[in-house]
C-alpha cells in the first residue's frame, strides 16, 4: 500500500469518527481534555484500531 492510499484510507475511516456517539459522549463528559478520548478511541474502539493499522502503514513504508 502507498503512502497515498494510506492517507486515503485514514481520511475515510476518520468520517466515522464524526457521528461516534460514544466520542460525543465523552466530549460532554470532558470537554476538551482529548487525552482521555482519544485513550478510548485507540483501546476500545473498533475503528481506532484500524486507524492506527493504518498509521502503522504510513510508518512502515517512510523507514
Amino acid at each position: 500500500m502507498s503512502r497515498l492510499q494510506a492517507v486515503y484510507a485514514i481520511s475515510d475511516i476518520l468520517q466515522h469518527c464524526g457521528s461516534c456517539p460514544q466520542r460525543a459522549e465523552l466530549n460532554l463528559i470532558h470537554g476538551s481534555t482529548y487525552s482521555k478520548i482519544d485513550g478510548f478511541c485507540n483501546r476500545e474502539c473498533p475503528v481506532g484500531g484500524l486507524l492506527q493499522l493504518q498509521g502503522k502503514e504510513l510508518v512502515r513504508d517512510h523507514t
